[in-house]
């Protein structure tokens, strides 16, 4: 038997939490010594924190440089490029969630190290721009991870870091941008500029738009309803910056677009100005709708509005690990989740390899420390089986062992 394995998560255990590799180990070497199968073996953790950990055994080259975090201070910073294609073309990967700032005990002796709300409205993704500024130097395509970057700026600082503004409204967080005018704005203009030959791409962590009652504000306020004056005030500000972008894109787009012959040099003014404010409404409309714009609190709408494709984390993890091509040589697909819920059968890794599989009628089973979702709900998603790990690392590792001897046929040996 060929077993296709991927890893969607960390296993959190009563002994101990297993990382997203280890939980690899742990369940490789038991399904290899329990059945005798070949194990493929793959991480899929696009995740906060998790990105370039995926990615780490084929974009082996790690590139270390210094950037702000979202608190703008400059820290160290690690981005990862893949192998050269054919012809010398090479991807950059980096990850937000590197910039994200902590409070640290030292800053404040009753706290652990963990994401300080405080200033939320205060933090920027500029060091996110930095760190794309140079590996756009590096590479021809740039893939940025949004996850779990906690500036809530709508990527306002990746733009002008990248159209080289060190000061402004753009860079003092989200709730600066309702001061945002023309010229801040028109350096989405500039950045796209420097980016130019440039393919960039959104890992987005959500499907979230940027704006409204299931927006990233709206999603903010409903975790937590103490931020809920924040949130309102965001929300404006990014309403009042999507606008302005707009505006900038839609006065760029029809500068360059031929004028129309039927509308002639004498068209009225009155009708000139009622087409361009219908394409900054249509412009703003199609950015902060997009599937992903709200993720990494706007970063993804950020990058949409510098000419990127914002794709699902877990997708462009599965595509650099080349999931299609293991998974036809597989003869069955593990997936190892920590829960199996609502949430992992709908998102994430699992419902990306079921997908996947289903087009090929190979069989999904799952392996999970608990198990919520119903059978109904596994049938519905693909899932050939689902099986409790158990809490502690030692019932783990037998209960593998277990489920490996059941889809191997083989019998338990004396």
């Amino acid at each position: 038997m060929r077993l296709l394995l991927a890893v969607a998560e960390p296993l959190v255990l009563t002994d101990g939490t297993l990382s997203a590799s280890e939980v690899r180990d742990l369940v490789a070497a038991a399904w290899e010594e329990s059945s005798g199968a070949r194990v493929d073996a793959c991480v899929l953790d696009p995740g906060a924190d998790g990105f370039l950990r995926a990615l780490a055994d084929l974009a082996t080259e790690e590139v270390v440089t210094v950037a702000r975090d979202t608190r703008g201070r400059d820290v160290p910073a690690t981005f990862r490029l893949g192998p050269s294609a054919p012809g010398g073309a090479r991807t950059a990967y980096v990850e937000a969630a590197a910039l994200r700032a902590t409070t640290s005990s030292a800053e404040d002796p009753t706290a652990s190290a963990c994401p300080d709300r405080g200033d939320l409205g205060a933090r920027t993704s500029y060091g996110v721009g930095q760190v794309v500024a140079q590996a756009a130097r590096l590479a021809s395509r740039v893939v940025v991870a949004t996850g779990g970057l906690g500036a809530y700026d709508a990527g306002a600082g990746l733009v002008a870091a990248l159209a080289g503004r060190d000061d402004g409204p753009l860079t003092r967080g989200g709730a600066a941008l309702g001061e945002v005018g023309p010229a801040d704005a028109a350096q989405v203009l500039v950045a796209r500029e420097h980016l130019a030959g440039t393919e960039l791409v959104g890992a987005v962590d959500s499907d979230l738009p940027l704006l409204g009652l299931h927006g990233t504000n709206g999603a903010l306020a409903d975790a937590d309803p103490a931020l809920a004056v924040l949130t309102q005030e965001l929300e404006r500000a990014h309403g009042h910056w999507a606008h302005e972008v707009s505006r900038a894109l839609a006065q760029a787009s029809a500068g360059a677009a031929p004028r129309s012959l039927l509308a002639g040099p004498t068209a009225p003014a009155a009708r000139a100005a009622a087409g361009a404010a219908q394409a900054v409404r249509e412009t703003s409309r199609a950015l902060t709708t997009l599937p992903g714009a709200g993720a990494g609190g706007g970063l993804g709408f950020g990058l949409a509005t510098l000419g990127a494709r914002l794709l699902p984390g877990t997708a462009v993890v599965a595509d650099v690990v080349g999931l299609d091509s293991r998974i036809v040589a597989a003869d069955l697909a593990v997936v190892v989740v920590d829960s199996l819920d609502a949430s992992a059968v709908h998102e994430g890794a699992l419902p990306e390899v079921a997908r996947r599989a289903a087009a090929l009628g190979l069989p999904v089973v799952v392996l999970a420390r608990e198990v919520l979702a119903g059978r109904r709900e596994q049938a519905a998603a693909g899932i050939s089986g689902a099986y409790e790990l158990g809490r502690d690392e030692p019932s783990a590792r037998a209960r593998v062992g277990r489920v490996a001897r059941t889809w191997s046929g083989r019998a338990p040996s004396a």
